[in-house]
């Protein structure tokens, strides 16, 4: 476990331990998550990452797409792309 202090700015240090585990360098974006009396730190592309797939999940499924329509579509264009870099 690691600690930090909260400047009188309201700025919390992310220990260098953290940062490097998490791959986390100068000026990327973080996102904070309250999650029950919590703080959860994670990079912002992983919030979007989630939100995104939240969403077309929520999408496919209110226009009647499974997950055998979508393994089904990727393998097509896994086939295609393939097709495509032989010729």
């Amino acid at each position: 476990m690691e600690v930090s202090r909260i400047s009188s700015k309201g700025q919390v240090t992310i220990p260098k331990a953290i940062r490097e585990r998490l791959n986390l360098e100068e000026g990327d974006k973080v996102a904070f998550i309250e999650e029950n009396g919590k703080i959860i730190i994670t990079k912002s592309s992983v919030v979007a990452l989630k939100e995104f797939l939240n969403t077309m999940s929520k999408e496919a499924e209110s226009k009647g797409v499974t997950e055998e329509d979508l393994l089904k579509d990727l393998e097509n264009v896994r086939e295609e792309m393939w097709n495509e870099r032989k010729k």
